[in-house]
């Protein structure tokens, strides 16, 4: 093989790993936030065996190339660009999952069962019924047709959003901050049956306490909120599972507007 040969054999590969490496920087945040990617559950290792894996899937298959770059400063300014997308990309795939663990963490606030509240001492932060509704979305969506409808909606993004194209405009930034409140929203409201709970029987020890000042019902509210409550949140499961659920096959749907909105 000649030097000419040599070269030109180099440049293609060189294409090669610049296209893929700008492809692996749009999906990475996106594997280190959302969940049905990895998250924080999976090694890093095997996010970043799944990143190569797309990235070269996208590549080779699909036949995403990145824009020429005649500097390696251009290169790192596209790169930056993308991961910055990424990060946007996977703050709005992680929100109903986020929604579930603010949800379960208001209940058990409430319910006074949280890890704070039972061992004060020990500065845990850990939440029950939040890492359980948390488990619950990411094994139903996992095992159910909202995953494939999640992966179709990232791989979308480079149709929609070629590389280097996409710029966080003013609307964009509206419109995620739209998408965040109405996360924090959604987790409130699934705790606010279990908060009405709690405070009925608030509401109930004290009128009781007021009309028998002689019994002693200083230590029956906590056990009656927690079994009141965790019986609510029993029977409400289903109707929480759906609502998440239908958060996270919506979330393809968000990112394609945001995506609209910075083209």
């Amino acid at each position: 093989m000649n030097g000419w040969a040599m070269l030109a054999s180099n440049q293609l590969l060189q294409a090669h790993v610049v296209s893929v490496a700008v492809i692996c920087a749009r999906l990475l945040p996106v594997a280190f936030l959302c969940p049905l990617l990895g998250g924080q559950l999976a090694p890093t290792t095997v996010k970043l065996g799944l990143v190569l894996s797309f990235g070269l899937f996208l590549h080779a298959a699909c036949g995403i190339d990145a824009p020429q770059v005649t500097s390696s400063f251009e290169l790192v300014g596209l790169v930056f660009k993308e991961f910055i997308l990424g990060t946007t990309m996977g703050l709005i795939a992680a929100l109903p999952f986020d929604a579930a663990r603010m949800g379960g963490r208001f209940v058990d606030l409430f319910r006074g069962s949280s890890a704070e509240a039972a061992l004060p001492m020990t500065g845990s932060k850990e939440s029950a019924s939040g890492d359980g509704l948390y488990q619950l979305l990411l094994a139903l969506s996992a095992a159910g047709v909202v995953m494939p409808l999640v992966l179709t909606g990232l791989f979308r993004s480079y149709t929609l959003a070629p590389l280097g194209t996409f710029s966080h405009s003013e609307a964009v930034v509206l419109e995620v901050v739209r998408l965040v409140g109405t996360a924090f929203a959604t987790g409130l409201a699934l705790g606010a049956p279990i908060a009405a709970v709690s405070l009925a029987v608030d509401a109930v020890m004290g009128l009781a306490s007021r009309a028998a000042p002689n019994m002693n019902l200083q230590d029956t509210g906590a056990p009656l909120r927690i079994l009141g409550g965790g019986a609510v949140l029993w029977l409400m499961v289903g109707v929480i599972a759906d609502r998440l659920l239908a958060a996270v096959a919506a979330s393809p749907d968000e990112l394609i507007t945001v995506l609209e909105l910075g083209r």
